[in-house]
């Protein structure tokens, strides 16, 4: 099996939206990977600013919001994609976390998925982290499955990403 999927994720420092698009290829009962292309572009002061204000919305201008960075998203991707000429099976995007309280069981990301999917015609998978936050994670799912699967050759592994940044 061979896939091709487009990660797309904002940090909380609100440096910039990253893009990569890898390749993921399970053969003989191994999973391994190649980055195609990986790309990172600053946000515009308006979408900085409202990121780092979203906290701070009414419901009706957080709606708003979420489905325009939603637009937003996707029309940087289909950008990406094109700029590349890539073919992704799927896009993966993270959003960006607006509140994020795992011990209170909840976390809330911005960035509608459907807008994405619009914008590119690929199917978009995204809302990664409130069922692990539900069940009792710190809503990274994705980490430890990646690290078992495609780092196993690996004693240890170190997400620098969040509280190691």
């Amino acid at each position: 099996m061979v896939k091709t999927v487009i990660g797309v994720m904002s940090g909380t420092s609100l440096d910039g939206l990253d893009m990569c698009c890898v390749t993921f290829k399970y053969v003989d009962g191994k999973w391994d990977y190649s980055i195609i292309k990986a790309e990172d572009e600053s946000y515009p002061e308006e979408i900085k600013e409202k990121l780092a204000n979203a906290q701070n919305m009414t419901a009706l201008q957080y709606a708003q919001f979420h489905s325009d960075y939603g637009i937003y998203l996707g029309e940087r991707i289909r950008e990406f994609i094109e700029r590349n000429s890539l073919t992704p099976d799927l896009i993966a995007s993270h959003g960006h976390t607006i509140f994020h309280r795992p011990e209170e069981k909840y976390t809330l990301q911005i960035g509608d998925g459907q807008q994405i999917a619009d914008a590119t015609s690929i199917m978009t998978i995204n809302d990664f982290r409130t069922e692990d936050v539900t069940k009792g994670g710190q809503g990274a799912p994705l980490v430890p499955i990646g690290d078992r699967h495609l780092f196993a050759e690996f004693p240890i592994c170190l997400n620098i990403g969040g509280i190691a940044n």
